[in-house]
């Protein structure tokens, strides 16, 4: 089977207004229909934000609405206990939801204040499971996507074994607390929009089979090709990844046929039609700028579990997608030991020396010598970039102790890779400007919105400033946006593997909706001309 003959079918993905949406953001369902047609997308269960954020009363009606008009939207409608009066008793909902064609509800129980347990949601989840209708809900590890608690998961499965639970949102650091609730509860499912983790889907599919996960996309707010990308270069048979795509949520929601194919239309873009198959890009020299390594043999780090997340680990991911260069810190170096880091750095370019290249890591609490470090990473063991870390080492990029490094650094034109920091505007415009041979990599520039703006006024008053991507949001349009402001020659792709995935962040870049030059220059054309600028003696 190919990637052509199969059928995605999103289970997470929501329609109309919503509170704090960037004047750049898209919203509209024309908007959504657009993005799911080009990144072949075939049917999505969509709720309301009205639904989630004001009332299911104001929502629901809403989404019903809007899918009665597109058919390839399927309606899940948000609830809440009936004990208040405002909501439907159970017997009524499932009564109106089957007639209707409802088969998902989703709840929310920390935004609309309500308790996950026998007396709040036993009658409403009862009737949930004897009607065969899904239970959806977030269970992400940041406070916004925290609407229910492991243990609240554990007695939704334990109390109601026939319910299928599916959990929206849950991220990559949630591995230690699912594995023992997937294992122990067979009507536990969850999607892999936030859960971007490496080699996961692979991973739970030899952990637990196929059949409880799904593909969830949290469009609009992230890239539906992002999400895609994940399953079609994951090294799974055609059955799991037929299932995942849309399969399990057909069945789920009893849905007798899968939502239907597009007419057949030629795919000029090589990138995207590269993508579209699940295939490498092996007509240019594509460079990940922005990856991490454990040390050989290592699977995880501070609160993420990663599964072969060493060099050979990353190289090998990389490589499905027609990576050539890999540009890596170690995890031990920017989390805590920066000289037992860095040797896990230089085995792995002496492992790897055609696809490594490698960051320094140099904390300036325990540098002594800068001259000393410098020469040694550099000129001996043949680093090419500078990689200071911020959130561990607590101090600021333009501190006086950094000074000689950026020196070094300036004189030998060497990259750095910049994570945001508490000042990080006024630490770049004093940085920018004084080390112009500097190529400053702004480190997750698709974060969120903010970081974006910021970014693109950084990158616009100074040339030695790019944006490099990566980030598990995976902004829907924000790609677009910085090509629009800048243009693509200073915007750089990289991974952020292996705590996250590589394909879904390579995903975000080949679905974006810009030039085929564009994404050539993002994916390796920017970054191998900063590589190119750097001098260091031989």
């Amino acid at each position: 089977m190919t990637n052509t003959e199969i059928r995605y079918f999103d289970c997470f993905a929501a329609i109309g207004r919503r509170a704090g949406k960037d004047p750049e953001a898209p919203w509209k369902t024309e908007d959504l229909l657009t993005e799911m047609e080009r990144c072949q997308v075939h049917g999505a269960l969509v709720f309301s934000h009205q639904a989630s954020q004001v009332h299911p009363a104001v929502g629901n009606p809403l989404v019903l609405e809007v899918c009665k008009h597109n058919p390839r939207l399927y309606p899940c409608w948000v609830g809440l206990p009936h004990h208040s009066g405002e909501f439907p008793h159970p017997d009524d909902l499932m009564q109106e939801m089957l007639t209707l064609g409802i088969r998902a509800l989703k709840i929310y129980p920390r935004h609309y204040k309500h308790a996950v347990n026998s007396d709040n949601l036993g009658q409403l989840l009862h009737a949930l499971q004897e009607a065969g209708i899904l239970l959806t809900v977030d269970r992400g590890e940041w406070e916004t996507a925290v609407q229910i608690e492991w243990d609240e998961v554990a007695w939704i499965c334990e109390s109601f074994p026939r319910l299928p639970l599916l959990l929206h949102a849950v991220r990559w650091e949630s591995t230690r607390m699912l594995i023992p609730l997937a294992e122990k509860f067979n009507n536990l499912h969850f999607e892999f929009s936030n859960y971007q983790g490496n080699r996961m889907l692979e991973f739970w599919c030899n952990r637990i089979g196929h059949d409880r996960l799904l593909f969830g996309t949290e469009a609009l707010e992230k890239s539906i090709g992002a999400a895609r990308a994940y399953i079609d270069y994951s090294d799974l048979s055609d059955e799991q990844r037929s299932s995942i795509a849309g399969g399990n949520l057909q069945r789920l929601l009893k849905i007798s046929e899968p939502p239907p194919p597009y007419a057949e239309k030629e795919v000029e873009d090589v990138i995207l039609k590269a993508a579209l198959s699940g295939k490498p890009i092996q007509d240019m020299t594509v460079v990940d700028a922005h990856a991490h390594i454990v040390q050989k043999g290592g699977r995880g780090a501070a609160m993420v579990a990663m599964n072969e997340a060493d060099a050979r680990g990353v190289v090998e991911r990389n490589r499905r997608l027609g990576v050539d260069k890999t540009c890596v810190s170690a995890w031990t170096a920017i989390w805590g030991d920066y000289e037992l880091g860095n040797k896990d750095t230089i085995q792995a370019i002496r492992d790897f020396p055609e696809e490594i290249i490698g960051y320094a890591v140099l904390d300036p609490n325990y540098v002594t010598d800068w001259e000393a470090e410098c020469r040694y990473y550099y000129e001996e063991c043949g680093f090419r970039g500078m990689k200071p870390y911020f959130p561990r080492m607590g101090v600021p990029y333009n501190d006086p102790r950094y000074e000689p490094w950026w020196e070094y650094g300036n004189a030998h034109h060497l990259a750095a890779l910049m994570h945001p920091s508490e000042n990080f505007k006024e630490e770049m415009l004093d940085l920018a400007a004084r080390f112009p041979n500097v190529s400053f990599l702004l480190a997750h520039s698709g974060w969120t919105w903010r970081q974006a703006h910021l970014h693109v006024e950084l990158a616009g008053k100074f040339p030695n400033c790019f944006l490099e991507i990566t980030f598990t949001s995976v902004l829907n349009g924000s790609i677009e946006y910085m090509v629009r402001e800048l243009g693509s020659e200073r915007i750089i792709y990289g991974s952020d593997a292996p705590m996250r995935d590589p394909f879904p962040q390579f995903g975000w870049v080949v679905y974006a909706n810009i030039s085929e030059d564009d994404k050539r220059n993002i994916l390796g054309r920017n970054m191998e001309g900063i590589l190119a600028k750097v001098n260091l003696p031989n």
